[in-house]
């Protein structure tokens, strides 16, 4: 539901800037998890989480493809895919043995630790894209 709009508003205002707005939302959905309990925050909470997932899978995919040559695109986004498999898994066996020893508040205060880590990747190694100039080939 989300992937449209998200595909729409990264041609227009550039993926590198809607994986920020992205990241920026996975780190609201992550720290309120953390810090709050009560059920109506939480279930607004898991809106914003679906919305971060909508939007990075739509735009990274997208973002993977602007960064190969056109004849690599199909290898760039498995890879592309396959990096973010295994980092997530890699994140889910440390999420739970940090939900063993520490709690359910230290595997949300370290998603949202590494959602700021994940932004400041971004900005340092991603060039800024131009949204005028996204590839059409």
């Amino acid at each position: 539901m989300i992937s449209y709009p998200t595909g729409f508003l990264s041609d227009r205002f550039g993926r590198r800037n809607l994986l920020l707005a992205a990241l920026a939302v996975f780190f609201v959905a992550y720290g309120g998890f953390a810090l709050t309990a009560n059920v109506w925050i939480v279930a607004i909470l898991f809106v914003c989480y679906g919305t971060y997932q909508g939007t990075f899978r739509t735009v990274g995919k997208a973002f993977a493809a602007d960064l190969v040559p056109r004849e690599l695109r199909a290898g760039g986004i498995g890879r592309y895919n396959s990096l973010v498999g295994l980092t997530q898994l890699l994140a889910s066996l440390i999420a739970g043995l940090l939900w063993d020893h520490l709690g359910h508040q230290a595997v949300f205060l370290y998603g949202a630790i590494f959602a700021v880590v994940g932004a400041l990747a971004i900005l340092i190694v991603v060039p800024s894209d131009n949204p005028k100039s996204t590839r059409s080939d």
